[in-house]
């Protein structure tokens, strides 16, 4: 079969002047054509954007191409900017391959359609961790409680990493808020708390990657509406990302010492829910007073962020759909992130305009933390105000990371909804390439 070339275009002037007299080019809507047996991808309307953009867009157009191109074998001719990451159109044309479809009797048509390229090798091992991660975050809560993602974590991990679970009386002495948040849920649903190790060559360098993963929030007592809580079974998507991410450091050959820790619960709405006004003793020995039982997240992460913190890694990162109000400031598209290094921070931002992975840094505000100051314990787990949410999330969780750790938080939608690119909607991984990058340049 003949193969057909895709040529990225970046300056006007390669177009061919027949595309240019009969069509109107518009970015993102007309902007691939066929002629004379070859695809034309024209993006000289972005050469104008930075460098997170157009790596961004480099993506999305893979995925938009595999949906231009139903069948046939296909190769990139790419002229453009030499320093923009042109592995994203061969990941793009892979993710846009993707079909959620296990709970469909009739399956939509694969598509009939091959890239051949330089990239092959490293999009297949990508593709694996996304597939992973929506599939994970795409099943519903009554397939999917702690306790199989948990286990299909573990095994989708399994070659590299050893694994255990605390769970029961355990739990509740050792991650006493980690099992208050989860105590209302059913026993088939039990909270629990999983540490993944990496079984590798040990490293000098030890990184502690925790996840959210609230396998479904009905808000708790302080009960979520309906359309808040449609999406809910996306609320263990920071643990899934996370578990995404110790397979891409794996998988890359970086040699560093992982250890991937998981808060598994459900926030359910029972007689033994955790109530408003509650206070509980943190791992830490400080006590939490409950302002909201919808601001789960953050207590179950708490716990984590001290157990990581005894071992004194060279850094945390921790990820979690934790805040609308994140959501509310970026969009869905793009995760914020909090940082106690500027370093570190700098670093991050680098490696995201590198991959094209949009992460978007947020300040560690100090002078909103009077927010969350309680009449009655140590500290409560939300602020006062209606403004500035996710920077209080933040400052709670850092009030349970040493100071001398350097430490990252993403907060993140962990889901797409249709574009002019994809009509895909579904759960996603989001700041995954961006972090793995940074551990790659910051640790070898």
């Amino acid at each position: 079969m003949k193969k057909i070339p895709i040529l990225i275009l970046f300056k006007e002037n390669k177009i061919p002047k027949k595309i240019k007299e009969s069509s109107d080019i518009h970015f993102p809507s007309n902007f691939i054509f066929k002629e004379n047996e070859s695809i034309y991808v024209c993006l000289h309307q972005i050469v104008h954007l930075n460098k997170l953009q157009k790596n961004f867009f480099l993506l999305q157009v893979g995925i938009k191409l595999i949906n231009f191109c139903k069948k046939g074998k296909y190769y990139i001719k790419y002229f453009g900017d030499k320093n923009l990451e042109e592995i994203n159109l061969c990941l793009g044309w892979e993710l846009g391959k993707y079909k959620f479809d296990k709970f469909k009797i009739k399956n939509r048509n694969k598509t009939d359609a091959d890239l051949i390229s330089k990239f092959e090798s490293q999009t297949k091992k990508d593709k694996k961790v996304f597939f992973f991660v929506r599939d994970l975050i795409n099943t519903p809560a009554n397939f999917l409680g702690p306790d199989e993602i948990y286990n299909l974590g573990r095994a989708f991990l399994k070659m590299n990493f050893s694994s255990k679970k605390i769970s029961g009386n355990e739990l509740k002495k050792k991650f006493p808020l980690i099992h208050s948040v989860g105590k209302g849920a059913s026993k088939e649903k039990k909270p629990i708390f999983c540490e993944i190790k990496s079984k590798a060559k040990k490293s000098k360098k030890k990184i502690f990657i925790i996840g959210k993963g609230v396998s479904f929030d009905t808000g708790g007592l302080n009960l979520k509406t309906g359309s808040g809580m449609s999406l809910m079974k996306k609320d263990m998507g920071g643990a899934a990302n996370c578990i995404g991410l110790c397979g891409l450091i794996k998988s890359s050959g970086i040699n560093v010492d992982i250890t991937l820790l998981l808060c598994l619960v459900e926030n359910s709405v029972s007689r033994d829910s955790f109530r408003p006004s509650d206070i509980f003793k943190s791992r830490d020995g400080r006590f939490v007073e409950i302002g909201d039982t919808d601001a789960e997240g953050r207590l179950i992460l708490a716990d984590a962020l001290t157990y990581a913190s005894e071992s004194k890694p060279d850094i945390i990162i921790d990820m979690a759909t934790l805040t609308g109000a994140s959501r509310v400031a970026l969009g869905i598209e793009v995760p914020s992130f909090f940082c106690n290094n500027d370093e570190l921070s700098m670093q991050l931002i680098k490696a995201s305009q590198e991959t094209g992975d949009p992460i978007w840094q947020l300040p560690l505000w100090e002078n909103y933390s009077s927010q969350l100051t309680s009449n009655h314990a140590d500290i409560k787990n939300i602020g006062n105000s209606v403004f500035g949410g996710a920077i209080t999330a933040a400052l709670f969780l850092k009030e349970f990371v040493k100071k001398e750790i350097p430490w990252i938080h993403i907060d993140l939608m962990a889901w797409s909804r249709p574009n002019k690119f994809s009509s895909y909607e579904g759960g996603e991984a989001m700041g995954i390439r961006a972090l793995k990058r940074l551990i790659e340049k910051r640790f070898t």
